[in-house]
C-alpha cells in the first residue's frame, strides 16, 4: 500500500525488486492519498485471506502509514510482516486521552494543538502508541488547573 506521489514511487520500486526476485508469487497494490475506512477495509481483506509468508509494505507520509500498520496489527498481522517507509513525518494523528479524538496537525513534537474534539489545549508528546498509530497529546496546562 502506498500513500501520496512519494510513497507511489517507493512502492513501484518494492514491486520492481519483488518481480524480478519471486515471480510467481502474487502481488496486491492499492495506491491513494489518504487512509480512510475503504483503504482500511480493503487491507482487512487482504489479511483475512493472508497465508503464510504474506507481507505487508507500506510507503507514505507517517500520518498515514501509522494507522494502516496499527490496522493491519489489530487484525492479526505481527510486526516482523510488516515493512514502512515514511517520506515525510511534518504532519500527525495526535490522540487526546479526554475525548479519544483524533486530531491532525502539521505542529511538531513538544509544541500544542487544540483538541479537535474538545477543545483542550493539547502538548504533542513524543510516544507513537503502536495501537493506534497516534502521538499522545496531553493537557499543555494542566498544572495550572
Amino acid at each position: 500500500m502506498s500513500f501520496g506521489r512519494e510513497g507511489r514511487e517507493t512502492a513501484e520500486r518494492w514491486i520492481g525488486d519483488i518481480g524480478a526476485t519471486v515471480a510467481a508469487a502474487p502481488c496486491w497494490t492499492h495506491h491513494t492519498e489518504h487512509t480512510d475506512e475503504a483503504v482500511l477495509a480493503a487491507l482487512r481483506e487482504q489479511l483475512r485471506t493472508a497465508l503464510v509468508g504474506w507481507r505487508l509494505m507500506l510507503a507514505g507520509p507517517e500520518a498515514e502509514v501509522l494507522p494502516a500498520r496499527s490496522e493491519a496489527l489489530r487484525h492479526g498481522a505481527v510486526p516482523a510482516e510488516i515493512r514502512i517507509h515514511v517520506t515525510s513525518a511534518r504532519r500527525k494523528r495526535v490522540h487526546c486521552p479526554h475525548c479519544q479524538d483524533v486530531t491532525a496537525t502539521d505542529r511538531a513534537v513538544d509544541e500544542s494543538v487544540p483538541c479537535g474534539g474538545c477543545g483542550r489545549e493539547l502538548a504533542i508528546y513524543h510516544h507513537v502508541s503502536r495501537r493506534t498509530g497516534t502521538y499522545l497529546g496531553f493537557m499543555a496546562d494542566a498544572e495550572a488547573i
